[in-house]
């Protein structure tokens, strides 16, 4: 007969095993690309194609070109924050650290 100790460590393998299903969600890269790809396509919408401008502009709908020409720069922005913060997290992942430390919160510490 088995040890049960061995069927218990076998188990909580198993179950190890099982329990981390990687998503493309998962990866901290996943976001940055995302709004990078809309940044690129509101930049083209608003900067580059002549033919949505020109539409747009005889259409009255000045919205839409503004939106895109605003859209642009602030979701790129918002691509470099979150691929910084991509590094940052794969980095600490790399070290062994977790995550990285945060700042520290206002007020006087407590050392006993």
């Amino acid at each position: 007969m088995s040890d049960p100790k061995e069927r218990d460590t076998a188990d909580v393998e198993e179950d190890e095993e099982e329990e981390y299903a990687p998503t493309p969600f998962d990866n901290p890269f996943f976001l940055p690309v995302l709004l990078g790809g809309f940044a690129l396509w509101l930049f083209y919408d608003g900067f580059l194609n002549n033919a949505f401008i020109q539409r747009n502009l005889e259409e009255g709908d000045h919205f839409a070109i503004a939106f895109n020409r605003w859209g642009a720069p602030i979701l790129a922005a918002f691509a470099l924050w979150f691929t910084f913060k991509a590094f940052r997290e794969r980095q600490a992942d790399r070290d062994g650290e977790g995550e990285p430390p945060g700042p520290t919160p206002p007020g006087p510490t407590r050392q006993d």
